[in-house]
């Protein structure tokens, strides 16, 4: 009898032990589906300031987190070496991402150097690419911006003003556009246009001394920019030359807020980047859902003023992280 017992006893043991062991096999093989299962989303931007890329990070991870992705933003060491930002994207390809979020440094190049690779992985694009054709490109309408800033410029200043135009960064299709729409508001109903850009024995100096130097060889009323990267090194050049300027800019930064508020800027327009990095990445992780739901959707961007930045609209848009 008491060998039958202990005999019952083993065979029980030996049970519980397989269905332990099963059950660790199950749970193990469920964890590493779900590893699999999560893809990694890399969004790669130019520059090296990360903090100029917060809100359209925090867009992008509120989709990442609610679709259980992860997100990798990786920055630049420079703003505009083609080189870097291609052996960024061939890293993260070769880590494994399964979808790219690109603020390219230069448009066609990245797009082009992008296409060659013929990825099997979706590719958005933010800020305008306008050779993205079957590409996503999440972007503002960036003509517009301009052609408004230039109507807003016609509006508030005198038919015979001096306007100096920073042409910088225009290898962005976003820059560029800008730039285009500007002027051709402008165009017939300002006194002079001055125009700053750099020649070959300008190509290597740093934005704000390159800037620095145009402001002390000729005098002008207004000083238009068209990106962040210029328009923090103007507000630097004008700081460290103890000036002060009339600054139009299209930028999001928290100094040209800053500035906003000093008035050193006159007009800001601030582009909607929290909603460029959400649609990025809902297009790549959920692509059918996007294109139905925001595929028609415009990124919204706002004239501010000092008068009008505590309005609610705007201070939606330039605090989006304040309670």
């Amino acid at each position: 009898m008491k060998r039958l017992y202990e005999s019952k006893s083993l065979i029980v043991m030996i049970i519980l032990l397989v269905v332990f062991l099963l059950m660790t096999v199950y749970l193990t093989d469920t964890d590493t589906k779900k590893e699999k299962e999560s893809k990694h989303v890399s969004m790669i931007v130019y520059g090296d300031d990360a903090e100029r890329w917060e809100n359209m990070r925090e867009g992008a991870l509120l989709v990442c987190e609610e679709k259980g992705a992860d997100l990798n933003m990786l920055t630049m060491l420079s703003e505009n070496d083609t080189a870097e930002q291609e052996e960024i994207i061939d890293r993260e390809i070769s880590g494994g991402a399964d979808a790219l979020i690109i603020a390219p440094c230069n448009s066609s190049k990245i797009k082009e150097y992008v296409s060659g690779k013929r990825l099997r992985i979706p590719v958005v694009y933010v800020e305008t690419v306008e050779s993205a054709f079957a590409d996503i490109n999440i972007a503002t309408d960036d003509y517009e911006m301009g052609y408004k800033l230039g109507e807003e410029i016609v509006q508030n200043e005198s038919d015979i003003v001096t306007i100096a135009i920073i042409s910088e960064n225009t290898e962005r299709d976003c820059v560029a556009l800008r730039e285009k729409g500007l002027r051709d508001a402008i165009e017939g109903k300002v006194g002079k246009v001055i125009n700053w850009s750099r020649d070959e024995y300008k190509a290597n100096v740093n934005t704000r001394m390159f800037i620095q130097k145009e402001i002390v060889s000729e005098a002008t009323d207004v000083i238009v920019a068209f990106d962040n990267t210029t328009t923090d090194a103007l507000l630097d050049a004008l700081e460290n030359l103890n000036q002060t300027g009339k600054i139009y800019s299209i930028s999001t930064s928290n100094k040209a807020v800053y500035n906003l508020y000093n008035q050193q800027i006159k007009s800001l327009e601030y582009p909607d980047e929290f909603s460029m990095g959400y649609l990025a990445a809902m297009h790549v992780l959920d692509s059918t859902y996007a294109k139905g739901k925001y595929g028609h959707r415009k990124i919204e961007y706002r004239m501010v003023r000092k008068e009008n930045m505590y309005d609610e609209e705007n201070q939606t848009l330039l605090f989006p992280f304040v309670n």
